[in-house]
């Protein structure tokens, strides 16, 4: 029962964040292919699996609560529109206030810009003190956000978003579980999908 009413409360937010920035829900599921892909590398439990495949699609569930013309915005952003943008995991978690969801899950939607080395946000947590499915969420992300469409620039190659990835070891993403997630990228590619309502109708179907 638990499943069921998750999916409803999934499937309810991501229509809404569809509505709002298109990009930004094809951003998230993206996300969610590529940590799946890297979970199944790691030989995750399916419980884990699950819990990491609900946050992972939510992760960025507080952008519903930044303005529009900031998230959509096709130039540089503004000091004080990326400070917004930069309170969306406190969002996020506000929002999940109001839905029954695990704490596993709570902490991707609200640590997965956190740093290795305590220079993320929004609390400057370090190190293993970052919850491991933000850590894992934190490359997923990040390799997304360099591969995937932006109306502001071209990708990055596969190769190229690899090489970033491995300076960030230490530093921005633990250095562990990095090693592991580059020997993933080595071995796998997540293409990038459009088409938004096909998207939305594989979502009550997650477990």
């Amino acid at each position: 029962m638990s499943s069921i009413i998750k999916n409803m409360e999934l499937c309810f937010l991501m229509r809404q964040l569809s509505a709002k920035d298109e990009l930004t829900f094809l951003h998230s599921y993206r996300v969610t292919k590529i940590a799946l892909s890297f979970a199944s590398f790691l030989k995750l439990a399916d419980e884990e699996t699950r819990e990491l495949q609900f946050g992972a699609l939510i992760h960025d569930i507080g952008k519903l609560h930044v303005p529009a013309h900031i998230l959509t915005k096709k130039g540089k952003l503004l000091e004080e529109e990326f400070a917004e943008i930069k309170k969306h995991p406190l969002f996020g978690i506000h929002i999940l206030q109001h839905y029954h969801v695990s704490p596993e899950i709570s902490h991707i939607v609200l640590y997965h810009h956190e740093q290795w080395d305590g220079k993320g946000y929004p609390h400057k947590k370090r190190g293993e003190n970052i919850p491991f499915f933000a850590r894992l969420v934190a490359l997923a992300d990040s390799l997304e956000a360099m591969t995937g469409i932006r109306p502001y620039r071209a990708p990055l190659t596969w190769e190229d978003a690899y090489k970033e990835i491995r300076k960030g070891a230490g530093t921005q993403f633990d250095p562990r579980l990095t090693t592991s997630f580059l020997l993933w990228m080595e071995n796998h590619v997540i293409p990038i999908e459009q088409n938004t309502e096909t998207i939305i109708q594989t979502i009550p179907s997650i477990s």
